[in-house]
C-alpha cells in the first residue's frame, strides 16, 4: 500500500513515498490511486551528468521498428515535448506569435545578489575555501554525508566543472527558530518522474527526479514559478511549493510547461541554530537568486548536460562578490 523507493550505495532504504505538494511533512497515501512502484535511486554522488555525444548522428528512424511504429513513437515523443514546453502549438510561427512558457522561463534574466542572512527562497552555495579543506578544525560543516560526499572536494584531483558540481547548492525551503530545512539542486536520483507514478506522472514523465536530501524521503516536493495555483505555498517573489494537483491537467493539456516545475525526493535539515553557525564561520554563501536560476533545465532529455554546473552559474550572476569563490575551483583565466 506504500511503494518503497531502493536507494543505493548512499541513501537509506525508504519505505514509503507520500505525495506531499506542500511543505516536506508526511502525508497518508491513497492505495487506490498509487500503483506499487520500486524506484531504484543511483548513489548520489556519482550522478554526474555526461557531455553529450559527438555522434554526428541525425534523426533515425527507430532501428528494427515497422514504419506504423516508428510514426507512433515520433508522435509520442512530439506529445511529450509539447508538454515540456506548454503553451499548446506546433512548430514554426511567426515572430509576433505569442512566447510559449518555456520560451519565456528560457528568455528570462538570470540574477543573483549577496544575501545578508539564510531565509526561505534564498541559496546556499558552499564555500570551496571550507569545503575543499583538509583541515578538519577548518571544516564547519562535519557531516558532508548529507551532500552526498564522501569527504572534502579536492579541485586538484578533478576538472572544475566536476568540482562545481560536488560542491552543494541548496534552496532553503524553512527557516526559523526550530531549523531550517532545504533541497539540494544538482543532486540526480537517476530515476524520472514516470517512474514514480505514471497516472499522477505521466504528463512529465521524462522530468528527472531530484534528490532534495537525504532525509525527509517520506516526502516528494514540487518547486515551480506558476502564481496562484490551488494548494500552493509562496517562497518568495516568483517562487512556490506545493500545488501540484490544480497544476497537473494543465500541463496534460499543454496549457502549463512542464518546466516550470521541479520535483524533489526528501530534503537536507539542520537542527535550531545549526546553519546559523554554519553560515557565521563562512561555510555557505547566502544568496538572493532569480527563480530563472533556481529553475533552469541544465540537462538535455538523454540526461546530459548542456550549461555550466549550477554553483558556478549562481557565482558567474552574482559577479564580482563571488569571484574568489569561483576562481578558487576554475582559476583566474576563466
Amino acid at each position: 500500500k506504500m511503494f518503497p523507493c531502493l536507494l543505493s550505495a548512499a541513501l537509506l532504504l525508504t519505505p514509503s513515498l507520500s505525495l506531499d505538494w506542500g511543505r516536506a511533512r508526511p502525508l497518508r497515501t491513497d492505495p487506490h490511486r498509487l500503483s506499487p512502484v520500486r524506484v531504484r535511486v543511483s548513489p548520489l554522488r556519482l550522478q554526474v551528468a555526461d557531455d553529450p555525444p559527438d555522434d554526428g548522428g541525425g534523426g533515425e528512424a527507430e532501428e528494427g521498428l515497422p514504419d506504423a511504429e516508428s510514426e507512433g513513437i515520433a508522435d509520442f515523443r512530439a506529445q511529450l515535448m509539447r508538454q515540456m514546453g506548454g503553451g499548446g502549438g506546433g512548430g514554426g510561427g511567426s515572430a509576433d506569435a505569442p512566447l510559449s512558457d518555456r520560451e519565456r522561463l528560457m528568455r528570462s534574466v538570470e540574477t543573483a545578489a549577496l544575501a545578508d542572512a539564510p531565509a526561505p527562497g534564498r541559496m546556499l552555495l558552499a564555500n570551496p575555501a571550507k569545503f575543499c579543506s583538509r583541515n578538519p578544525f577548518a571544516r564547519p560543516v562535519k557531516d558532508l554525508g548529507r551532500f552526498g560526499l564522501d569527504g572534502p572536494v579536492s579541485p586538484d584531483e578533478m576538472p572544475p566543472d566536476l568540482t562545481a558540481q560536488m560542491l552543494p547548492v541548496l534552496l532553503l525551503l524553512e527557516h526559523g527558530e526550530g531549523g531550517s530545512s532545504a533541497v539540494l539542486l544538482e543532486r540526480r536520483t537517476g530515476a524520472l518522474m514516470g517512474d514514480i507514478d505514471i497516472d499522477s506522472f505521466g504528463c512529465v514523465a521524462i522530468a528527472p527526479l531530484w534528490l532534495g536530501g537525504t532525509q525527509r524521503q517520506n516526502a516528494l516536493s514540487a518547486l515551480h514559478s506558476v502564481e496562484g495555483l490551488e494548494g500552493a505555498a509562496p517562497l518568495r517573489d516568483g517562487l512556490w511549493l506545493g500545488g501540484w494537483e490544480a497544476a497537473r491537467p494543465r500541463v496534460a493539456d499543454s496549457s502549463l510547461a512542464a518546466a516550470r516545475f521541479k520535483f524533489f525526493l526528501g530534503a537536507t535539515t539542520w537542527a535550531a541554530g545549526q546553519l546559523e553557525a554554519e553560515v557565521a564561520a563562512g561555510a555557505w554563501i547566502v544568496v538572493e537568486g532569480s527563480p530563472e536560476l533556481v529553475l533552469k533545465e541544465r540537462l538535455d532529455g538523454s540526461g546530459a548536460r548542456r550549461a555550466k554546473p549550477v554553483w558556478a552559474e549562481v557565482l558567474s550572476a552574482l559577479g564580482e562578490p563571488g569571484r574568489t569563490a569561483y576562481e578558487a575551483v576554475y582559476g583566474s583565466g576563466d
